[in-house]
């Protein structure tokens, strides 16, 4: 498997918004492994108090700091403390800073020196000293619109096949796919339209994507997937379900194996 980057994710919860906070993670994602993932603020603050229950559905370490005087940010000071901490720890290869605030921009210029590599997260209102001082920098207020959009698209794709099969679709089988839908298993549904956003993002200039890729992408957006919740044994069958999607195993065979081939998948043109 492919050596992939660890990654400190730290969030600055009294400059960041909880909407952003899967985009956030499926951002992290394309680079490597978030390894450490705190978010900083004063929760007796009604306005990061909303970031508590995303603490326990990302698994998300809080870092309570009270902020002891007015118009001081003490969060800021532990999330450069920490982040120093994290540096010289020697357990990760890269930074996550998600803030619009130009404080940190001194910071991502240190990570950068001590060779990390570093993801800034924030709206388009972020100074343009912080934007420049990270190696990368993501527009979340930007990506989030633009994110909605596809996801409306895709979820209309997912659902109209899903409609049609249902209009066919045995009772008893029916009745055991309802059976997988439930607690905190994503539906088939909401599978599909993450399929297809790994597919828009990932995917090379013909739009596809090696199926592989695809499994190891799934398993850090949706953690504990496994296409046996949805009854299907393996992920290539999943995929097959899925009207919009279709598979290609012509492109290149495996180097290693010719009795083997790669699969390649893209939505239908």
């Amino acid at each position: 498997m492919e050596k992939q980057e660890k990654i400190a994710v730290l969030i600055d919860a009294e400059n960041v918004s909880t909407k952003y906070i899967k985009l956030i993670m499926d951002e992290v994602s394309d680079y490597g492994i978030a390894t450490y993932k705190r978010v900083y603020g004063d929760f007796s603050s009604p306005g990061v108090m909303a970031w508590q229950d995303k603490l326990i559905e990302y698994a998300m370490m809080p870092v309570f700091q009270f902020n002891y005087t007015r118009g001081k940010n003490a969060s800021d000071s532990a999330l450069i403390i920490d982040a120093m901490d994290i540096l010289y720890s020697g357990r990760v290869s890269g930074f996550c800073l998600v803030t619009s605030d130009s404080d940190f921009t001194k910071l991502a210029i240190r990570l950068r020196e001590a060779g990390m590599l570093v993801i800034g997260m924030g709206e388009k209102k972020t100074p343009p000293s912080l934007v420049a001082a990270c190696e990368s920098f993501k527009f979340l207020d930007l990506l989030y619109q633009e994110n909605a959009k596809n996801n409306e698209r895709n979820k209309a794709r997912a659902a109209k096949q899903e409609g049609g099969k249902k209009e066919v679709e045995e009772p008893k089988k029916k009745e055991q796919e309802e059976k997988t839908e439930v607690n905190n298993i994503p539906t088939k549904e909401e599978v599909g339209v993450e399929i297809a956003a790994i597919i828009e993002s990932r995917s090379d200039e013909d739009e596809w994507i090696n199926l592989s890729e695809i499994g190891n992408m799934l398993l850090k957006r949706i953690p504990g997937f496994d296409p046996r919740n949805y009854n299907f044994s393996k992920l290539g069958k999943l995929i097959k379900s899925y009207d919009f999607l279709e598979i290609n195993t012509k492109r290149n065979p495996n180097p290693n194996d010719k009795s083997l081939k790669i699969v390649y998948v893209r939505m239908k043109q």
